[in-house]
């Protein structure tokens, strides 16, 4: 692990304390070397003469050999970027830069505070030729005039390793819509061929989701545990090193699918996970599949009014788009935004009989569609003989304290239910 070189405890501002980086861009390379060689034996006085470029101590007010000693001294320099993100919501507040390791106060504002938030952030600690490291920290507000955005101040310490220049190098964090990511810590991951699926090279993260392989350049498929269940994700790997970011696992609780043919039919139905993931339990029993006949009134084998599933995978959805419901309003909004998406009367009366008692935790409720464009990377649904029309829906809900953000309203697909139908909805609690 490298040793900070000293122990910082100064005030990050804009403007660094580098002075070889003349565009303050936060490098030293060929960039600050033009505007150096640009006023080069210059001294006070010359219409070129740049004071940013008399760099020696004590300064002479002459560009010379020893400005530019100073200046090569930090070829390559590279400011850490923190990117700070909040604890609790998710959203990125701002990136700040760090002239080394050690441990910094920070003060920056952030742009969305909500009241009650208790100053919880995390961030991304990110440098050429070191593994990127994630961690959290507690901020502490600033006192300011009234109506202006909030600002905060706190300490945090980077202390980073570098990376082998001779491998592949790569960090694996999981993400989460909300709450800070984490690494991937202590989990084999076997590389696959996509196009052969074969194995071709394994690894064993460490406590901080880092590895270093010898690979050849190419996209591959990294396969590893999470929980109980297989995750799969594309990973491009080039160059000698790359952060991976991969969505962790949500559960999706109580998906009901309803089938309705236009005549009795016999039904093969099916779940496939592209990225990993699994049906945990259902009725009737789903083994590899269910195989059903289906009546147009959409009873199934003369017993069930539709399929029941719950299952576990990585969580692709939006965050984006949604509405923010009052506790006391959700039975109203859940009928209405399920008719307006193309459910009728019994499956809109099976969705507020399970879920308004079970919706009762939190004053405030953030509701977040996801339809098929956001399932199919999730969870997808295969009927064989194909359908004629399929609406889905799953809402990803979260408990709030009070109506303090504003979603952006969704664009509901337009659904038909011409023909053979099959609706699906259900509910990721986050």
């Amino acid at each position: 692990m490298k040793v900070p070189a000293c122990y910082f405890a100064l005030l990050v501002s804009f403007s660094m304390a580098n002075p070889a980086d003349l565009n303050s861009d936060y490098t030293v390379d060929l960039q600050d070397f033009v505007l150096f060689a640009r006023c080069w034996q210059t001294q006070t006085g010359h219409p070129a003469y740049n004071s940013l470029c008399d760099l020696a101590q004590p300064k002479n007010e002459v560009i010379d050999v020893n400005d530019l000693l100073v200046w090569a001294e930090n070829w390559l320099w590279h400011a850490i970027r923190l990117d700070i993100y909040s604890n609790g919501w998710g959203y990125y507040c701002t990136t700040k830069w760090l002239e080394g390791e050690g441990t910094w106060t920070i003060q920056f504002t952030d742009p969305l505070y909500k009241p009650g938030y208790d100053g919880r952030h995390y961030a991304y600690a990110v440098h050429p030729g070191d593994f990127t490291e994630v961690f959290t920290f507690l901020a502490k507000e600033i006192p300011i005039p009234p109506g202006t955005p909030k600002k905060y101040r706190a300490d945090v310490t980077v202390d980073l390793d570098p990376i082998d220049p001779n491998r592949f190098n790569g960090t694996i964090f999981l993400t989460q819509p909300y709450f800070a990511d984490a690494y991937l810590a202590d989990t084999d991951v076997a590389v696959i061929d996509p196009n052969s699926m074969g194995m071709i090279a394994s690894f064993r993260t460490d406590s901080q989701g880092r590895f270093s392989i010898q690979i050849e350049p190419g996209v591959y498929l990294f396969v590893f545990p999470e929980g109980s269940q297989q995750h799969i994700e594309e990973a491009a790997v080039f160059g000698t090193y790359r952060d991976f970011l991969y969505p962790a696992m949500n559960i999706m609780l109580k998906p009901n699918i309803y089938l309705y043919p236009p005549e009795a039919m016999q039904l093969e139905v099916q779940l496939a996970f592209p990225a990993g993931g699994g049906v945990t339990v259902s009725i009737p029993e789903y083994a590899e599949g269910w195989n059903i006949t289906a009546e147009p009134n959409g009873l199934l084998d003369g017993v069930f009014r539709y399929l029941f599933y719950e299952s576990v995978q990585p969580d692709y959805g939006q965050y984006e788009s949604g509405w923010v419901v009052a506790q006391e309003d959700l039975e109203a909004f859940f009928r209405a935004n399920l008719a307006q998406t193309g459910f009728i009367q019994k499956e809109i009366d099976d969705f507020v009989e399970y879920w308004i008692p079970r919706l009762t935790g939190a004053p405030f409720y953030a509701i977040y569609p996801q339809y098929k464009e956001q399932l199919d990377k999730m969870v997808q649904l295969r009927v064989f003989p194909p359908p004629d029309n399929v609406i889905r829906l799953i809402y990803a809900i979260r408990g709030l304290s009070g109506n303090q953000i504003c979603l952006i309203p969704p664009q509901i697909p337009a659904f038909s239910r011409e023909g053979f139908t099959v609706v699906e909805w259900g509910v990721v609690l986050q």
